[in-house]
């Protein structure tokens, strides 16, 4: 294992240094020696504790982290997913809506066009009433002119006839007219 050999060699170089230490004082270099070599024992078995349990703990954080990691990305995924679901029937609902406004538009326009043509045609049908009104006013108001006419014609017709009659009506053609009156008449 590389890390063996790591720690290996990283307690073979302290032990070789503190062989080379040199010794200023006999009682003093003593312990530091023993410190030095307690030092680098302890540090030696708790790296080799550490090596030995904080693999598994470390590797099974790792793995959770990595577990954290990979359902985070799952999680990220599946709400891209359902993201782009959500924008596609989006934009499917815009387009639905801008089918249906346009239908709507078309269909408003078709329906003015058509009132349009309605009211055109009323308004046409007006004017036909109106003149044919105007016609039978105007038709029956030059009849009433005539007829007034007529009897202001007959009224001076017969005034001039009452006034010339007595003149030149004697008694045969007196009678004579008469006759024929009553000849009509009985007819």
């Amino acid at each position: 294992m590389p890390v063996w050999s790591w720690v290996a060699g990283w307690i073979l170089a302290v032990a070789e240094t503190t062989e080379l230490l040199p010794e200023a004082k006999a009682g003093e270099g003593d312990l530091l020696a023993k410190i030095l070599e307690s030092n680098l024992i302890n540090i030696a078995i708790i790296l080799t504790l550490l090596f030995i349990f904080g693999r598994k703990v470390v590797g099974e954080a790792l793995a959770k982290r990595r577990e954290g990691i990979l359902e985070e990305l799952r999680q990220a995924e599946q709400r891209k997913q359902e993201a782009i679901e959500r924008l596609a029937e989006e934009q499917q609902k815009l387009a639905q809506a801008q089918q249906e406004a346009e239908r709507i538009r078309k269909q408003a326009e078709a329906n003015a066009e058509a009132r349009r043509q309605e009211l055109l045609e009323q308004a046409e049908r007006e004017v036909e009433r109106l003149r044919a009104n105007a016609e039978k006013e105007l038709s029956s108001e030059q009849e009433r002119v005539f007829q007034e006419l007529r009897r202001q014609i007959v009224r001076q017709a017969l005034s001039k006839v009452e006034q010339e009659l007595p003149q030149h009506l004697n008694e045969e053609t007196h009678r004579s007219l008469i006759e024929k009156g009553i000849q009509m008449i009985a007819r």
